[in-house]
């Protein structure tokens, strides 16, 4: 069997390392595979690259960490691929200024539905007796919500979701509640139980202010020393066999009923390359758009500025225990705030230097320059007091055009209408994109796509962390 991945990011990387795996171990089926990754750039890692700025200072392309303890198997692998790893303790919080009325910032914990206990008093008295009514009446089991603002107010009440959830949806989805799915929620977005909730409330201020907000085993993660995120994903691929990866391998077409792909190289001539099977790991609208197997899809996205802003040391003291923040506040561009220098090896020299990382969505449509978000960036530093003009040192940023895969009322029979068409060419499209389930698109998650996806096709044993829909497709 000859299978042909497009894409040499976390999916298709998970894909090479089991196969590899499996190779080592002598089993039969792997040697008899062949695998080709086409990747269009010169190196590993996709959306989870790392880039480092004329000043020196590194960027990855949004805040991405690690939880091992969610998938044992990505921890083996990614710790093959790299030996050194920080253990970082989470600490974000979101700031909520304009429910105080105030300008500036102002931080409660995250998720803001714990804060509660922190909300001014107004807003918290409803808080709680919505909640209440919750706790009392809960939900019936048969009782399922049309959308992600029924799931929200069914579960927290109308205040939370006008306070929060309204305005915060709006930053990162780039779409309103009502337009967005509940089946994306899984642990997402945390409930808030009512012991939790009668702990937190009788407690002082005092005690509020280190109180464990519930993260559990998601309280620590893990960050590479060196090189940021990307540095695990170019480390992998350097291990594994050469021969199997073409850099700068652009795909312009996929022959669905000839089973070959015709790319680009660098020097503008094209190959074909043909397969039995084809891992997609490109975004799947486009795939369905230019092989035509159906009719396009309705699913939305939005893209994503991100901006880096290298600064002088000292560090502004209040962030100095914050790993990221979340604001819901439309009068700055960011919906996170990460405080990239805290995770790794980061800035030119950590002695000097600190560094924070911007993440702004739009809607595909938006008008405003790269340039512009960049600048309207740097003053809502400033405006929230995060930074001083005169510390900075460096701007970078960057277009992602593909941001999120926003999860859709209509998302899931979309996909699988898709998946029908695509596994009856023996097309497999996963992956953030590929996949477009935001609930499983981390790396970690389609890290594990790819090895699923190999251990379907060698021993049809069905995949898990992917669903397709299709009811008798070889999925648990």
């Amino acid at each position: 069997m000859k299978i042909v991945c497009i894409g040499a990011a976390p999916t298709g990387l998970g894909a090479a390392y089991r196969l590899n795996e499996l190779i080592g171990e002598g089993n039969e089926e792997a040697k008899n595979t062949q695998i080709v990754f086409l990747e269009r750039e010169s190196l590993a890692g996709g959306l989870s690259c790392t880039i480092t700025d004329k000043e020196g200072f590194l960027w990855d392309m949004g805040g991405h960490i690690t939880f091992h303890h969610n998938q044992p198997y990505y921890e083996k692998a990614t710790k093959w691929a790299i030996e050194d790893w920080n253990d970082i303790t989470r600490n974000c919080q979101v700031d909520m200024n304009y429910a105080y009325k105030e300008e500036g910032i102002h931080l409660v914990p995250y998720p803001a539905q714990f804060a509660v206990p922190l909300f001014p008093q107004k807003t918290k008295d409803a808080c709680l007796v919505e909640l209440k009514e919750r706790y009392d009446n809960p939900p019936a089991a048969d009782e399922i919500p049309g959308n992600f603002d029924e799931w929200v107010e069914m579960h927290f009440g109308p205040t939370i979701l006008k306070t929060f959830f309204h305005p915060y949806t709006r930053k990162v989805w780039t779409v309103e509640t009502k337009e967005m799915s509940h089946n994306w929620v899984g642990t997402r977005v945390a409930k808030l139980p009512q012991e939790k909730l009668e702990e937190l409330c009788a407690m002082t201020p005092e005690e509020l202010e280190i109180a464990d907000f519930g993260w559990g085993p998601n309280a620590d993660f893990c960050f590479p020393k060196r090189g940021g995120t990307g540095n695990v994903w170019t480390s992998m691929a350097k291990k594994l066999p050469q021969q199997w990866f073409r850099y700068n391998s652009n795909v312009l077409r996929v022959d669905h009923e000839g089973k070959k792909v015709v790319y680009e190289d660098k020097e503008g001539v094209q190959h074909e390359e043909s397969y039995d099977v084809l891992l997609s790991t490109s975004p799947i609208d486009i795939m369905i758009r230019e092989t035509q197997l159906t009719d396009p899809l309705n699913i939305k996205y939005n893209k994503v500025f991100v901006v880096g802003v290298g600064l002088r040391k000292p560090m502004t003291p209040f962030l100095e225990p914050i790993t990221w923040l979340y604001f819901p506040d439309k009068n700055v561009p960011f919906f996170r705030v990460t405080i990239l220098s805290r995770y790794g090896e980061m800035t030119p020299d950590g002695d000097k230097y600190w560094s924070v990382m911007c993440e702004c969505a739009r809607p595909i449509e938006d008008t405003d320059s790269e340039e512009e978000v960049t600048r309207q960036a740097v003053e809502g530093l400033i405006y929230k007091t995060m930074i001083t003009r005169e510390a900075i040192a460096s701007v970078w940023s960057i277009t992602l055009p593909y941001g999120y895969p926003i999860p859709t009322v209509e998302r899931d029979s979309e996909l699988t209408r898709a998946h029908k068409e695509l596994e009856k060419h023996s097309i497999y499209s996963r992956g953030r994109f590929g996949g477009w389930k935001y609930e499983v698109s981390n790396q970690d998650h389609c890290f594990m796509q790819g090895k699923e996806f190999i251990d379907r096709m060698l021993f049809n044993e069905p995949e898990k962390m992917y669903k397709t829909g299709i009811i008798d497709s070889k999925q648990g």
